[in-house]
Protein backbone atom coordinates (compact mmCIF):
# COMPACT_ATOMS: atom_id res chain seq x y z
CA UNK A 1 0.00 0.00 0.00
CA UNK A 2 3.18 2.43 0.70
CA UNK A 3 4.35 2.09 -2.65
CA UNK A 4 1.25 2.46 -4.39
CA UNK A 5 -0.43 5.47 -3.04
CA UNK A 6 3.39 6.75 -2.84
CA UNK A 7 3.03 6.47 -6.27
CA UNK A 8 -0.38 7.78 -6.80
CA UNK A 9 0.79 10.99 -5.08
CA UNK A 10 3.67 11.45 -7.20
CA UNK A 11 1.33 11.93 -10.00
CA UNK A 12 -1.07 14.02 -8.43
CA UNK A 13 0.62 17.12 -7.65
CA UNK A 14 1.34 18.78 -5.87
CA UNK A 15 1.67 18.03 -4.81
CA UNK A 16 0.06 16.38 -6.94
CA UNK A 17 1.27 14.83 -6.66
CA UNK A 18 2.54 11.50 -7.28
CA UNK A 19 1.01 11.22 -9.35
CA UNK A 20 -1.63 9.24 -11.14
CA UNK A 21 -4.01 9.96 -8.76
CA UNK A 22 -7.24 9.32 -10.67
CA UNK A 23 -8.58 5.42 -10.90
CA UNK A 24 -6.94 3.91 -14.13
CA UNK A 25 -6.71 1.43 -16.25
CA UNK A 26 -3.19 0.16 -18.02
CA UNK A 27 -3.14 2.21 -21.38
CA UNK A 28 -2.97 0.21 -24.24
CA UNK A 29 -0.21 2.49 -25.79
CA UNK A 30 1.56 4.76 -23.26
CA UNK A 31 1.62 8.27 -24.33
CA UNK A 32 4.97 9.69 -26.06
CA UNK A 33 7.22 11.73 -23.50
CA UNK A 34 8.00 15.42 -25.46
CA UNK A 35 11.45 16.68 -24.23
CA UNK A 36 12.66 19.95 -25.83
CA UNK A 37 16.51 19.34 -26.82
CA UNK A 38 18.78 20.80 -23.77
CA UNK A 39 20.78 23.88 -24.22
CA UNK A 40 24.65 22.93 -23.82
CA UNK A 41 25.52 23.48 -20.01
CA UNK A 42 27.91 23.41 -17.92
CA UNK A 43 28.17 21.27 -14.19
CA UNK A 44 28.69 24.65 -12.57
CA UNK A 45 25.50 26.51 -14.36
CA UNK A 46 23.88 23.31 -14.16
CA UNK A 47 24.42 23.48 -10.37
CA UNK A 48 24.01 27.26 -10.03
CA UNK A 49 20.25 26.82 -11.65
CA UNK A 50 19.61 24.42 -9.77
CA UNK A 51 20.32 26.68 -6.90
CA UNK A 52 18.38 29.29 -8.28
CA UNK A 53 15.28 27.31 -8.88
CA UNK A 54 15.73 25.79 -5.46
CA UNK A 55 15.56 29.55 -4.08
CA UNK A 56 12.44 30.48 -6.09
CA UNK A 57 10.86 27.52 -4.85
CA UNK A 58 11.46 28.24 -1.30
CA UNK A 59 10.06 31.73 -1.69
CA UNK A 60 6.80 31.06 -2.23
CA UNK A 61 5.48 30.39 1.44
CA UNK A 62 2.13 29.98 0.38
CA UNK A 63 0.36 29.47 -3.32
CA UNK A 64 -3.31 28.27 -4.27
CA UNK A 65 -4.66 28.16 -8.15
CA UNK A 66 -6.02 25.32 -10.36
CA UNK A 67 -4.87 22.09 -11.42
CA UNK A 68 -5.16 19.91 -15.05
CA UNK A 69 -4.20 16.17 -14.73
CA UNK A 70 -3.90 13.90 -18.40
CA UNK A 71 -3.44 10.09 -16.88
CA UNK A 72 -1.97 7.64 -18.55
CA UNK A 73 -5.37 6.60 -20.33
CA UNK A 74 -5.54 9.54 -21.41
CA UNK A 75 -8.51 10.77 -18.95
CA UNK A 76 -8.82 14.02 -17.96
CA UNK A 77 -9.05 15.66 -14.48
CA UNK A 78 -8.99 19.13 -12.79
CA UNK A 79 -9.49 20.85 -9.67
CA UNK A 80 -7.89 23.15 -7.02
CA UNK A 81 -4.52 23.16 -5.30
CA UNK A 82 -3.45 24.99 -1.89
CA UNK A 83 -0.07 25.05 -0.40
CA UNK A 84 1.65 26.08 2.65
CA UNK A 85 5.18 25.65 3.08
CA UNK A 86 6.52 23.89 4.60
CA UNK A 87 5.31 20.50 4.23
CA UNK A 88 1.45 21.64 3.65
CA UNK A 89 -0.72 21.26 0.64
CA UNK A 90 -4.17 20.07 -0.60
CA UNK A 91 -5.54 18.83 -3.85
CA UNK A 92 -9.53 19.05 -4.32
CA UNK A 93 -10.02 16.99 -7.33
CA UNK A 94 -13.44 18.52 -9.29
CA UNK A 95 -16.71 16.32 -9.76
CA UNK A 96 -17.00 13.62 -10.47
CA UNK A 97 -13.71 12.58 -9.14
CA UNK A 98 -13.88 11.30 -5.71
CA UNK A 99 -10.21 12.08 -4.80
CA UNK A 100 -8.85 14.59 -2.11
CA UNK A 101 -4.78 14.66 -1.59
CA UNK A 102 -3.80 16.70 1.83
CA UNK A 103 -0.70 17.05 3.19
CA UNK A 104 -0.23 18.21 6.57
CA UNK A 105 3.13 17.75 7.12
CA UNK A 106 3.78 14.75 8.37
CA UNK A 107 1.50 12.49 6.46
CA UNK A 108 0.10 12.70 3.21
CA UNK A 109 -3.70 11.08 3.10
CA UNK A 110 -5.61 10.27 -0.12
CA UNK A 111 -9.62 10.30 0.77
CA UNK A 112 -12.19 8.65 -1.79
CA UNK A 113 -15.26 9.90 -1.00
CA UNK A 114 -16.77 7.38 -2.97
CA UNK A 115 -15.69 4.07 -0.59
CA UNK A 116 -15.24 5.81 2.01
CA UNK A 117 -11.72 5.42 2.14
CA UNK A 118 -8.57 7.31 3.32
CA UNK A 119 -5.19 5.79 3.20
CA UNK A 120 -2.25 7.68 4.60
CA UNK A 121 1.53 7.50 4.09
CA UNK A 122 4.74 9.36 5.38
CA UNK A 123 5.42 12.57 3.47
CA UNK A 124 9.17 12.01 3.38
CA UNK A 125 8.01 8.54 1.05
CA UNK A 126 6.59 10.77 -1.59
CA UNK A 127 7.86 13.23 -4.05
CA UNK A 128 5.80 15.66 -1.92
CA UNK A 129 8.24 16.44 0.44
CA UNK A 130 10.79 17.84 -2.10
CA UNK A 131 8.23 20.03 -3.57
CA UNK A 132 7.09 21.65 0.19
CA UNK A 133 10.81 21.49 1.68
CA UNK A 134 11.63 25.07 2.74
CA UNK A 135 15.37 24.10 2.73
CA UNK A 136 15.83 22.59 -0.54
CA UNK A 137 18.85 21.22 -2.40
CA UNK A 138 18.08 19.00 -5.57
CA UNK A 139 21.48 17.68 -5.72
CA UNK A 140 21.82 16.22 -2.22
CA UNK A 141 17.93 15.66 -1.58
CA UNK A 142 16.76 13.46 -5.13
CA UNK A 143 19.18 12.10 -7.89
CA UNK A 144 19.04 14.46 -11.02
CA UNK A 145 18.34 12.35 -14.14
CA UNK A 146 18.27 16.00 -16.34
CA UNK A 147 18.15 19.18 -16.73
CA UNK A 148 17.23 20.93 -19.92
CA UNK A 149 17.05 24.93 -20.48
CA UNK A 150 15.22 26.45 -23.40
CA UNK A 151 14.88 30.14 -23.41
CA UNK A 152 12.96 30.46 -19.51
CA UNK A 153 11.53 27.13 -20.22
CA UNK A 154 13.49 24.69 -17.34
CA UNK A 155 12.71 21.01 -16.95
CA UNK A 156 14.00 18.94 -13.77
CA UNK A 157 14.21 15.63 -13.91
CA UNK A 158 14.30 13.63 -10.60
CA UNK A 159 14.50 10.33 -9.45
CA UNK A 160 14.78 8.77 -5.73
CA UNK A 161 17.92 7.70 -4.93
CA UNK A 162 16.53 5.11 -2.57
CA UNK A 163 14.66 3.27 -4.79
CA UNK A 164 11.29 3.79 -2.57
CA UNK A 165 9.66 5.65 -5.83
CA UNK A 166 8.43 4.29 -9.28
CA UNK A 167 10.65 5.63 -11.92
CA UNK A 168 10.96 9.34 -12.85
CA UNK A 169 9.80 12.90 -12.25
CA UNK A 170 9.99 15.87 -14.02
CA UNK A 171 9.29 19.24 -12.87
CA UNK A 172 8.90 22.07 -15.06
CA UNK A 173 9.80 26.20 -14.59
CA UNK A 174 8.86 28.64 -16.48
CA UNK A 175 9.78 32.63 -16.27
CA UNK A 176 12.25 34.99 -15.14
CA UNK A 177 11.56 33.63 -11.57
CA UNK A 178 11.47 30.16 -12.42
CA UNK A 179 8.04 29.55 -11.39
CA UNK A 180 6.79 25.96 -10.92
CA UNK A 181 4.22 25.61 -13.06
CA UNK A 182 4.18 21.88 -13.36
CA UNK A 183 5.23 18.36 -13.79
CA UNK A 184 5.38 14.62 -15.40
CA UNK A 185 5.52 11.42 -13.66
CA UNK A 186 6.47 8.63 -16.21
CA UNK A 187 6.48 5.08 -14.32
CA UNK A 188 8.66 1.96 -15.10
CA UNK A 189 5.83 0.82 -17.24
CA UNK A 190 6.14 3.71 -19.71
CA UNK A 191 2.86 5.51 -17.82
CA UNK A 192 3.00 8.79 -18.12
CA UNK A 193 1.04 11.58 -16.18
CA UNK A 194 0.99 15.35 -16.55
CA UNK A 195 -0.09 17.83 -14.13
CA UNK A 196 0.08 21.73 -15.24
CA UNK A 197 -0.73 24.50 -12.82
CA UNK A 198 -2.68 27.94 -13.68
CA UNK A 199 -4.59 30.71 -11.86
CA UNK A 200 -1.58 30.48 -9.40
CA UNK A 201 -1.44 32.80 -6.55
CA UNK A 202 0.82 33.37 -4.16
CA UNK A 203 1.67 35.26 -0.75
CA UNK A 204 -1.99 34.81 0.34
CA UNK A 205 -3.64 34.12 3.86
CA UNK A 206 -4.45 30.12 3.90
CA UNK A 207 -6.29 28.20 6.37
CA UNK A 208 -4.98 25.77 8.43
CA UNK A 209 -7.76 23.43 8.30
CA UNK A 210 -7.62 23.05 4.85
CA UNK A 211 -4.59 20.71 5.69
CA UNK A 212 -6.70 18.91 8.19
CA UNK A 213 -8.62 15.15 6.72
CA UNK A 214 -10.74 13.33 9.21
CA UNK A 215 -11.40 9.78 8.30
CA UNK A 216 -14.69 9.05 7.52
CA UNK A 217 -15.32 6.98 11.05
CA UNK A 218 -14.00 10.02 12.70
CA UNK A 219 -17.01 12.07 11.10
Amino acid sequence: MKTKLATLVAAAALAAAPLALARQGTPETAPTQITATPASMSAEQRTALLKDIAASMESVKTASGRFDQLSPDFSSASGSFAISRPGKVRFDYDAPSPLLIVANGTTVAMQDSELETTDRVPLGSTPLALLLDDDLDFETEAEIVDVTKEGEHVEVTLRDPDGEMDGTLTLIFDGPQHDLTGWRTLDSGGNLTEVMLHDVETGKKINPRLFIVKDFDDE
